[in-house]
């Protein structure tokens, strides 16, 4: 596969070419994306169909990536000055202890919310990852994706 960037009129001059070498990725200026490997991140995927898949295990120790698809939490999305003025994140604990928060969307240079995946650390010790998410906005609207007050849980090898 070879993608090629046309120059346009903002970009005029600065033109640049990538090709997919192997499973890794060259760029011109020398820089290679690094596969993935066996030992990569696993992830936790939340898909718009409202199907969840886990890809690899989720070990002690190690992160694991969440990602998630914003049309989930589809009515919490004011505007303000031309751009989006809401973000979802994702909530959890490990073995019950402190929540934490961690985006899953974040603004782009356009000022639109885009998918970003939330790296969520584990510790040595721990053995249950509970998540939920959260969408609101500046209007002050708020919705949950929490398998119906439940919460998402997954089990942590050791």
């Amino acid at each position: 596969m070879r993608l090629i960037h046309r120059p346009t009129a903002r970009s005029r001059g600065t033109s640049c070419r990538a090709a997919a070498v192997g499973v890794g990725i060259t760029l011109l200026l020398g820089i290679t994306a690094a596969p993935a490997s066996a030992s990569a991140a696993p992830v936790i995927r939340f898909s718009s169909d409202w199907s969840t898949t886990v890809e690899g295990a989720i070990e002690a120790n190690a992160p694991v990536l969440v990602d998630y698809d914003p049309a989930r939490l589809p009515n919490c999305r004011a505007q303000y000055a031309g751009g989006d003025a809401w973000s979802i994140g994702v909530e959890y604990r490990i073995d019950g202890g402190a929540v934490q928060r961690r985006p899953v969307t974040q603004l782009n240079g356009n000022r639109r919310q885009v998918k970003v995946l939330a790296s969520l650390p584990l510790g040595a010790d721990a053995r249950e990852l509970e998540l939920w998410f959260v969408s609101g906005d500046r209007a002050g609207c708020r919705e949950y994706d929490s398998q119906y007050g439940a919460n998402y849980r997954f089990a942590v090898a050791q």
